[in-house]
């Protein structure tokens, strides 16, 4: 099982906290016909600053519903949830929502891009709703796109992209706000191999790059075994691969 992390010793003592961290994670669903379905049984975890975890585990086992839950999209059953150093269960859904958009960056297999906007317009979109002027966000868009090879495409929209492509402008739009941590649930498992392969080495060039945290789902062991720490999610636990 993974070690419990040291969130409350280092809150008490004044010492930063982890870009994000569980203890006691719980998440249960009430069955329609059923009994009541527990999907989380305790779980900590702790990822620390500039660190990559990779989480795998068996379809179903619950790996997307932690995912949400460390990123606040989802509240637990009970238990806690810390986001650079503050506690989600504190929060309303306004709150919540301002949190992530500062704090967290996502990446999902489906890159959910608006398709009416072009690649820098989807970059630009977390820095604008955050309240940056459209000079600052388009500046840091493009610096992004530059970045994940997309600075000739960015004024194409997701339909004229392909999937790879249309991947990495959801991995420079995770980065626009400077988040804490980015959380990638099963980040190119819509791809190809090669293209995987390509992505997997710009995700993690860009975790060095800008220091930033990394939680990974998937089922790739070669995007997994890229990371410092592999987590396997087993009834409802992790556990140290």
């Amino acid at each position: 099982m993974s070690e419990p992390p040291a969130s409350a010793t280092a809150a008490e003592s004044g010492a930063a906290s982890p870009p994000v961290m569980a203890a006691g994670l719980h998440r249960s669903y009430a069955g329609v016909a059923g009994p009541r379905l527990d999907v989380l049984r305790g779980v900590d975890i702790a990822v620390e600053e500039g660190e990559a975890v990779a989480i795998t585990g068996a379809s179903g086992a619950g790996k997307s519903t932690l995912l949400h839950l460390l990123g606040a999209l989802d509240r637990p059953t009970s238990g806690s949830v810390r986001i650079g150093g503050t506690d989600t269960r504190s929060l309303d859904d306004e709150a919540a929502g301002e949190l992530r958009n500062r704090r967290v960056g996502f990446v999902f297999q489906f890159h959910h891009l608006l398709r009416e906007f072009t690649a820098l317009e989807n970059v630009m979109m977390p820095a604008l709703i955050r309240g940056a002027s459209d000079a600052t966000a388009r500046k840091s868009a493009a610096e992004l796109l530059r970045q994940v090879g997309m600075e000739r495409r960015s004024g194409h929209k997701p339909a004229q992209l392909s999937g790879g492509e249309q991947q990495r402008v959801a991995v420079a739009r995770a980065l626009v706000n400077r988040p804490l941590v980015v959380l990638a649930d099963e980040p190119t498992g819509n791809l190809d191999a090669r293209t995987s392969e390509g992505v997997h080495d710009m995700l993690f060039g860009l975790k060095e790059r800008h220091g930033v945290a990394l939680v990974v789902v998937t089922h790739n062991r070669e995007l997994a075994f890229k990371a410092e720490r592999v987590l396997q999610l087993r009834e409802g636990v992790l556990e140290d691969v």
